[in-house]
């Protein structure tokens, strides 16, 4: 039966082809409505099946194929324009990739093609969801036919070609993922990344890195300019080899951002195998992960962890997640059991195994800290977290783990042959579970039980520790098992605090057992050991200052008993009168002249200095005068160059407190200076301490005694500006140190040049090479400028020193020629800014006009100067509208006419013309503004005068006021008021200066001076991240990209807004809230 004709509403008969044409649009469209609501897979597949049974449907419709084209191009560019969730978009976008795919693989390309034109179409739209939108389908086209060729090639081996994508699409495809990535806006390169990361196994590890390859471009984007596109990236770059794994370590460790550094740390957690890490990256993570977990509740920082309170939790979720990964792997335990006393098992041994993965000899405190926590977190699982302390030690007691040492097994520290490694990791987690037991107990008799069960009495612990001490300390062992032996001991100097102090008993063997290592020669102790047990002996033994003339004799009597053993060694008591400080008998005659073993000098000499080094002696008396001569001035003639060193180091301490000492000494210390290289960091040092304490005028006559009057005063200062450029690291460093300081506590007009010296060394490509000394004066100037307006003027006098110097560079070997010239003029201008100032300082106003005098006069010398650029971009970057002195500034006027006058008009000097007369003008803008302030301020004064003011402040101090508070809006900054000014921004840095009561952090500027002065550190390193012939240069890093900005709106002229402040004032003061 044939059915009749179709009608239109209009009463027109319609074909029936028309009407099936209708029908295929009609029911693609609504496929497309249900997929952008659709939320289950399976009704999703169900759409998708049913759209391409709609394309055979079209097959057998006259027309049909191209009505089904033209509907889904209409609903594609439908879809990706109007506000649809982000959800139902991809629906859409998967249902059209897995149609066109599926028709693709029977032989019907035309979806395909149709996709592959849209994407070809509207990459360039200037729309950001549809750019966004395209590079999602062209994702999962390339996904989808990667998956299909996978699952095909299985089925079929011997077929080598089962994409349904040709390879012309594919690479027409990739090109705009690849194009995407450079998008200016981070939405698309997201979604470009995540494409192109979908195709990364796609690529053989040969061609892994191949110019423009998926891994490539992902690894390039690691240094993406928005942190939300790097957090992709680093969640979807496959960890395939050492050196991606170190990239991604890199990023959690030293990314700007902290929400960057963790995401990197949380796929370190969740894809890096403990065992795959180094060591330094190991204690390196650690540390960051602890350093977070700690911001939010640094004060710093109290205002963010107020407005996010969570982060602090997130952080310490981190923590755990990444204790619970590595107690696993250090317990070698894929999955843990559910059986309670197996899981218990576990965490009573975890933290102990945790501790074999660690560097507590290097790194103590981020081991001691994850000890901490680990501990804490293990006490949790296992139950023990509500509950008192004693009950977890009770737990890990009975376990009977072998490193555990506790009161009844101490001495398998000793007995049980323990290596070296195991004995210092057995100490030092004995000592981190009393710490924990320390910070978590809250009640004494939880204490108590703690200490009980894990301590023995102090008699024996001090026993145990001598004998340790005795045993391992007594043989020549290799440079790294002396350490760790060295590590162990003071491990359990460590644990003799959270001992009773009521037990004297138990503190005279202590102190017994201290005089005896520390005199017994047959042990090898170092340096660091003796400054600790001599600093826990003041510490628990002498904790008064009272107690000061007790120590001092205890430990004279010991350095006496040591020389006189090494005088007498057959001698089981020391000869009467045989004492530090007395003399004029024979029997010292006979011990002055005898010689000393070089090991007991060098003993005795480590005690005196622990002993100096702990500041409670700040007057001489006769036992530290027989000390300085018995002791140390034997010393400073001794062999070993570490005796030396601490011997100067102790007479450098009482030469700081004493004026006669330092008086005395100072010849020698300058002539050491001369002759032994290896002292020259201490000498200088000794010297600045000496300076500081009193005065450089002395030190410096008493340095330059014998010298011509003229020379002297400069001769002290000369020597540390001889050892500026030093080819030792550690003598640079020190002497630009102590000029610092020196700078610091005593800025003299005559420094100049060595201030001159020292900031062309900050811009020294050289310095880089020496990072402390790079820090050392990166810090220095912004300090140095924020201190007082004085020091700026040191600044501005420094300026034709510091370029003459520049031009001059044969003087310094050549070696300033790789100065960036142009960042140390950006430098003078932002140190010399007053909004460095505050207080009184910023009132006297900015030294700015009288550093252009110096520039203006440069340019004036030689208007041909290689630096004439530097000098004009120099003057177009100072502000002139806090400037207040209207003579000054006509005269700077007349002096920049005069400039101008001296270059003719030729296309090299246009552009200093150019410059020159902005600031000419600018100049006049600021003159005009205060002229009118200056008029509107006298108006005010007649309209609204009082008989009775007799206030003595002049009216052009009242007008200076007025234009510096005036000047501060028209910077965009707030007038200074009598209060203290509300917290600043949280990244400003605060010094201080312990020569005054207050000191008020400035602006931000500093950080600019610090940007500028680090900017050389990485100006020669390139900005690829691959060269096509350097297969290694995949692991570098790339510059980021850089998002177009609209620009900025130019602010309203300075003299307008002058005028509409003064307006503002006057009303102000006419107010009778101002009479008041």
């Amino acid at each position: 039966m044939t059915s009749g004709p179709y009608f239109s509403p209009a009463g027109r008969p319609i074909s029936r082809q028309s009407v099936e044409r209708e029908r295929v649009k009609n029911v693609l469209q609504d496929s497309f409505r249900r997929a952008l609501r659709v939320k289950s897979c399976a009704d999703l597949c169900d759409i998708t099946r049913r759209l391409k049974q709609l394309y055979f449907e079209a097959l057998n419709i006259p027309g049909g194929i191209e009505r089904y084209l033209a509907a889904l191009r209409f609903a594609l560019e439908l879809t990706c324009e109007k506000s649809n969730e982000k959800e139902g978009r991809i629906n859409c976008l998967k249902m059209c990739a897995h149609v066109a795919l599926a028709l693709s693989q029977e032989g019907m390309s035309e979806p395909l093609q149709l996709l592959v034109d849209f994407c070809v179409d509207m990459n360039d739209l200037c729309m950001t969801v549809t750019r966004s939108y395209v590079c999602a389908l062209t994702g999962l086209l390339l996904n989808l036919n990667k998956l299909i060729s996978n699952r095909l090639r299985q089925q079929n081996p011997q077929k080598t070609d089962c994409s349904p994508l040709s390879k012309e699409l594919s690479k027409i495809l990739f090109a705009i993922l690849s194009k995407r990535l450079l998008d200016v806006n981070p939405l698309v390169r997201a979604e470009a990344l995540k494409a192109v990361a979908a195709l990364q196994d796609e690529q053989s590890k040969a061609d892994s890195y191949q110019t423009n390859s998926p891994k490539r471009l992902l690894i390039s984007h690691l240094n993406d300019v928005s942190f939300e596109c790097r957090i992709i990236t680093l969640k979807k770059l496959m960890l395939s080899s050492k050196e991606e794994v170190d990239l991604v370590v890199n990023m959690a460790l030293s990314d700007s951002e902290e929400r960057v550094r963790r995401a990197a740390t949380v796929r370190i957690i969740k894809d890096v195998d403990l065992k795959a890490l180094s060591i330094k990256q190991r204690m390196d993570l650690v540390q960051s992960v602890m350093n977070m977990s700690g911001e939010p509740h640094k004060s710093f920082f109290l205002h963010r962890a107020l407005l996010f309170p969570a982060r602090g939790q997130n952080h310490t979720v981190i923590l755990n997640d990444l204790l619970g990964e590595w107690l696993r792997t250090a317990c070698s335990v894929d999955t843990l059991s559910e059986n309670s006393e197996e899981l218990s098992s576990f965490y009573c041994i975890a933290s102990s195994h945790l501790l074999r993965f660690l560097e507590p000899l290097t790194q103590e405190q981020v081991s001691h800290d994850l000890l901490i926590h680990s501990l804490q977190y293990c006490r949790e699982k296992m139950g023990f977290g509500s509950i008192e302390v004693q009950d977890f030690i009770k737990a890990l007691n009975r376990n009977g783990e072998d490193i555990s040492l506790h009161r009844h097994n101490c001495n398998k520290l000793i007995e049980n042959g323990w290596t070296a490694l195991e004995q210092a990791n057995a100490v030092f987690y004995w000592r981190c579970l009393l710490d924990f037991c320390k910070s978590k107990c809250v009640t004494d008799a939880d204490w108590s039980e703690c200490h009980y069960r894990l301590l023995p009495t102090m008699r024996t612990f001090c026993e145990l520790m001598q004998n340790y001490m005795t045993t391992v300390l007594s043989s020549d062992e290799t440079e790294a098992l002396f350490a760790l032996k060295n590590f162990t001991v003071m491990q359990l100097l460590k644990i003799i605090s959270l001992f009773d102090q009521g037990d004297p008993s138990g503190w005279k063997t202590w102190q017994t057992s201290c005089e005896n290592v520390l005199g017994n020669m047959q042990l090898k102790l170092s340096e660091a050991l003796v400054n600790e047990l001599v600093q826990q002996m003041y510490t628990h033994l002498w904790p008064l200052p009272e107690h000061n003339d007790e120590a001092l004799s205890n430990l004279c009597d010991l350095t006496s008993s040591i020389v006189h053993k090494s005088l007498f060694p057959n001698a089981t008591i020391m000869a009467v009168n045989q004492t530090i400080g007395i003399g004029g008998n024979e029997t010292v005659a006979e011990f002055e002249n005898a010689e000393i073993d070089d090991d007991a000098v060098y003993r005795c000499i480590m005690i005196v200095s622990a002993m100096l080094k702990t500041n409670r002696y700040k007057r001489m008396n006769a036992l530290l005068h027989g000390v300085l001569e018995n002791i140390i001035e034997r010393s400073v003639v001794a062999a070993d160059v570490n005796c030396r060193i601490l011997a100067f180091e102790a007479m450098g301490i009482l030469a700081m407190y004493d004026r006669r000492v330092a008086f005395e000494k100072t010849i020698l210390i300058k002539e050491t200076l001369k002759i032994d290289q290896r002292l020259r960091p201490t000498m200088l040092n000794i010297l600045c301490n000496m300076t500081l304490l009193h005065g450089y005028p002395m030190v410096s006559r008493w340095f330059g005694a014998g010298a011509e009057s003229r020379t002297a005063n400069d001769e002290l200062l000369q020597i540390f500006v001889e050892y500026i450029d030093s080819l030792d690291p550690e003598t640079s460093f020190t002497a630009c140190e102590c000029l610092c300081k020196m700078f610091l506590k005593e800025a003299n007009v005559a420094w100049t040049s060595v201030l001159s010296r020292l900031l062309l060394k900050a811009f020294d490509p050289a310095t880089n090479s020496i990072p402390k000394l790079k820090a050392c004066l990166v810090t220095f100037i912004p300090v140095f400028a924020e201190w007082s307006r004085e020091h700026q003027m040191l600044l501005v006098e420094a300026f034709p020193e510091t370029f003459d110097a520049l031009r001059n560079d044969e003087q310094f070997a050549g070696s300033l020629s790789r100065i960036n010239v142009s960042a140390v003029g950006s430098c003078f201008v932002h140190a010399t800014s007053s909004q460095l100032l505050s207080g009184i300082d910023k009132q006297k106003g900015s030294v700015h006009p009288y550093l252009c005098q110096k520039i203006l006069a440069a340019l004036s010398d030689d208007p041909e100067d290689d630096y004439a650029p530097i000098f004009c971009k120099m003057l177009s970057d100072i502000d002139a509208n806090d400037w207040m002195d209207i003579t000054l500034i006509n005269a700077l006027i007349a002096d920049t006419n005069d400039v101008i006058d001296l270059y003719s008009d030729t296309e090299e000097t246009r552009g200093y013309i150019r410059s020159l007369a902005s600031f000419s003008k600018k100049l006049r803008k600021r003159v005009a503004s205060l002229e009118m302030l200056i008029s509107t301020r006298k108006h005010g004064n007649s309209e609204s005068v009082d008989e009775h003011d007799d206030d003595d402040e002049s009216e052009i101090l009242k007008i200076s006021k007025l234009v510096l508070r005036e000047s501060s809006k028209a910077n965009g900054c707030k007038p200074q008021q009598n209060k203290q000014s509300k917290t600043k921004v949280c990244t400003e840095s605060e010094y201080k200066n312990p020569t005054k009561s207050k000191f008020k952090k400035s602006k931000p500027v500093s950080l600019d001076m610090k940007a500028l002065l680090q900017e050389d550190i990485n100006q020669d390193k390139s900005n690829q991240v691959f060269s096509d012939d350097d297969d290694d240069g995949v692991f570098k890093s790339e510059s980021k990209l850089i998002a177009v900005t609209p620009g900025i709106h130019r602010q309203r002229p300075v003299l307008a807004r002058a005028a509409k402040a003064a307006q503002k004032i006057m009303r102000e003061e006419g107010s009778p809230d101002d009479d008041e």
